[in-house]
């Protein structure tokens, strides 16, 4: 009994806990990731901007879903300012996704509309 419940109580232990070389610190590189695309004001009412702040010489295209995942806005050929009219949005959350010209996704994020 006492040999059951050791291999028992050593499987718990073991199962919870990472070798050492698992537990890597994140890179620098990691911890500075330079967003691409800057969404303000947040929360917003009547407007929200979206600002490409690198590689601006691209096409873009920008896709909005609310809270629910249902595709409310498909903005194309994003310019390096490009300005969405929240006139036909209700209050809530929306998820904004910037994709290139392929349909690769490059950035997510996320906006509040308060009205």
């Amino acid at each position: 009994m006492l040999k059951t419940s050791t291999l028992i109580l050593f499987l718990l232990l073991s199962a919870h806990t990472l070798p050492v070389w698992s537990q890597s610190k994140p890179t620098q590189e990691q911890e500075v990731q330079v967003k691409v695309v800057k969404a303000y004001p947040n929360p917003a009412t009547s407007k929200i901007y979206f600002e490409i702040q690198r590689n601006n010489d691209k096409l873009y295209e920008i896709i909005v879903f609310n809270f629910l995942g249902k595709k409310v806005d498909h903005l194309k050929n994003v310019s390096s300012r490009t300005q969405l009219n929240l006139e036909n949005y209700y209050s809530g959350l929306y998820i904004f996704q910037l994709r290139d010209a392929s349909g690769v996704l490059i950035e997510s994020g996320k906006f509040n509309v308060v009205k």
